[in-house]
């Protein structure tokens, strides 16, 4: 199962921004998750947000629950192609434009000390690469270190990796979706470009992860 990052137990609706389909303890997930909610879905080729059911269901959490009872949470969307569920008041339904993203297998690992990843978007670049302090974006004048997520090391069992890229919010600039883990733990972290502050490419939008059972 997975828990929740940056949020506490049994949180208001209005708290969860960020949804990973998945199985939960029952603190780490919305037993409620309320209606308009965004999935990010392929279709035909491109990347959309298409509104989304989203159904939380009380399941036997094997870890935390006596036999017979049910804590645990199993959130579903009515998507099964949904890469993640969004609920964010700059998200609108529709095409979401993305750069030419030039590796496979679902996410790019982001290592320290390793060349860094470059992507091209309409006429800015983008330069995501490992710093110990954490991942740093920068593009043009703007740079940020991320340091909710880390670089890949071969001291530390904590990673992250870039999932998706894409401008989510429709302002001309990239939104990045990150993956990252760490011992028995992993999710997924958002970051909007709308709303940064001056001179900040992105910013967290929110995150959805998890522990292990």
């Amino acid at each position: 199962m997975l828990a929740a990052t940056s949020v506490s137990a049994e949180p208001p609706v209005t708290d969860w921004r960020v949804l990973v389909p998945g199985e939960y303890h029952g603190d780490e997930a919305p037993a409620r998750p309320g209606p308009g909610w965004l999935a990010l879905v392929p279709v035909g080729g491109v990347w959309r947000l298409e509104p989304a059911i989203v159904r939380a269901t009380r399941v036997h959490d094997p870890v935390l629950d006596a036999e017979g009872d049910r804590t645990g949470i199993a959130l579903t969307s009515n998507r099964s192609d949904t890469l993640v569920l969004l609920r964010l008041p700059d998200l609108q339904p529709g095409k979401v434009d993305t750069p030419a993203l030039k590796f496979s297998g679902g996410a790019r690992l982001i290592s320290l000390g390793e060349a860094p990843l470059k992507l091209q978007f309409r006429s800015d670049e983008y330069v995501i690469e490992g710093r110990k302090a954490g991942i740093e974006v920068r593009t043009g004048g703007m740079r940020v270190v991320l340091p909710d997520l880390a670089a890949a090391r071969p001291d530390s069992e904590d990673a992250a990796s870039l999932l998706w890229a894409g401008d989510l919010d429709r302002d001309g600039r990239l939104d990045l979706l990150f993956s990252y883990s760490g011992y028995n733990r992993g999710g997924v972290c958002l970051y909007l470009s709308s709303g940064a502050p001056a001179g900040v490419p992105v910013r967290l939008a929110g995150c959805h992860g998890g522990v292990g059972c």
